[in-house]
């Protein structure tokens, strides 16, 4: 059996309810119940670059 390598991120309430209401919005539009964890996924999976230059970015500014 293949150990997993999963991992818990905390997120704060507003966040929160942010991810629950795409969620809900997603589902209602597709009609296939869509869950918040596969909203962060797709997020992680297609603009992780992007943040990470992003945040690098203005790390860099401040240093300036």
């Amino acid at each position: 059996m293949t150990k997993r390598n999963d991992t818990t991120v905390a997120i704060n309430g507003d966040r929160k309810t942010a991810l629950q209401d795409a969620a809900v919005e997603i589902t209602i539009a597709t009609r296939k119940p869509v869950k918040p964890s596969v909203i962060v996924h797709y997020l992680i999976d297609t603009y992780l670059k992007d943040a990470v230059k992003d945040l690098k970015d203005k790390e860099k500014i401040k240093s300036a």
